[in-house]
């Protein structure tokens, strides 16, 4: 399978261009890009033709420094199409970091996101196949494109503690760029990265609603089992989301839903570093907290929804997790302010 963009992400970049009195639709046709196609909400364009559309934008405007940063700021969470839905919803900043760093390959199958969290803060590591440095734009809009979003869902002028950047700094235009980050970004770093504080990451977000988080993130699951048919990690949680509240969460029968055999699918999880116990594990506590958040939903049915067979079993599990008891989480959580 070939390396794919979604293309309504691109057209954030047409649409600078044409707010910058350019022919947008000029510069997207000069690389073999069709600007009906940017506007297909389920349209992909292949990597090859997104790094030269991005090469050919940046020099319409010149080599504008700004260019990449001009271009996110046109992006609200529905660019991201399901993934912006799923962390428009998340409980905090640090659920829908989460949320990004797995599905983040509906936007780009080269491009990756990981945590490293410290006493204080939280790093969003960016990586990517890519390494192209020819066109630095992209990877300001990259970076630039989550402090966006970012700010959107905590409804306020957020700002990282750090930015780290591995292209060198242009010699124009970073004031402007120091501005938009809210800090001065550090260049020729060994990383592309971003640093959140712990305290802004666990801040329970204004537009909170675990039913549409959880409905989103089947909807992010779905695109990418269909996106990635040979996935077996995107298949197998895709599965288990629609099989947990029934209880059928055995490894043979997911293994069955897949049609292969339980030594098959174990294998093919190995291949990947995992095990089938552990993803069940890390899919569970992941859901607890959007549960948990939705003061309608017990702690029995909570349990119920995560396929335990027994409350006790759910309360040791979430102790395991994060140290307290659900309901001591949940009156904690309905407290962070």
């Amino acid at each position: 399978m070939y390396d794919t963009w979604l293309a309504s992400v691109l057209l954030l970049v047409h649409a600078e261009l044409a707010k910058r009195g350019l022919d947008a639709d000029a510069v997207a046709r000069s690389v073999g890009v069709e600007p009906a196609d940017l506007r297909d909400a389920n349209a992909r364009l292949p990597h090859d033709k997104v790094r030269n559309f991005w090469v050919a934008a940046v020099a319409a405007c010149d080599g504008d420094a700004c260019f990449g940063l001009d271009v996110v700021t046109l992006a609200n969470p529905t660019t991201l199409h399901a993934l912006g839905f799923a962390v428009m919803a998340s409980g905090t900043l640090r659920e829908a970091t989460e949320r990004l760093r797995r599905y983040t390959r509906i936007v780009s199958t080269i491009d990756n996101w990981e945590c490293r969290q410290d006493a204080d803060a939280t790093w969003l590591v960016f990586q990517s196949t890519d390494d192209d440095a020819s066109y630095p734009r992209s990877f300001d809009a990259r970076l630039g494109l989550i402090v966006r979003i970012w700010r959107i869902l905590a409804g306020r002028p957020l700002a990282p503690s750090a930015v780290r950047m591995r292209h060198l700094a242009p010699a124009e235009g970073l004031d402007r760029i120091a501005a938009f980050f809210g800090v001065m970004p550090e260049y020729e770093a060994g990383e592309y990265s971003l640093a959140f504080s712990n305290a802004d990451l666990d801040q329970l977000l204004p537009g909170s609603n675990p039913e549409l988080a959880l409905a989103a993130e089947k909807v992010a699951a779905d695109y990418l089992a269909r996106q990635e048919k040979d996935d077996v990690v995107v298949r197998v949680r895709r599965t288990l989301i629609e099989l947990l509240p029934s209880g059928q969460s055995s490894r043979a029968i997911i293994a069955g839903k897949l049609s292969m055999s339980e030594r098959t699918l174990q294998r093919r999880l190995t291949e990947r570093g995992m095990t089938y116990a552990g993803l069940l594990d890390d899919l569970r506590r992941d859901l607890a907290a959007d549960y948990l958040r939705n003061s309608r939903t017990t702690v029995q049915e909570a349990a119920y929804l995560l396929g335990f067979a027994e409350v006790a079993s759910f309360n040791r599990a979430f102790r395991r997790w994060t140290g307290v008891s659900p309901s001591q989480w949940r009156e904690e959580a309905a407290n962070t302010n």
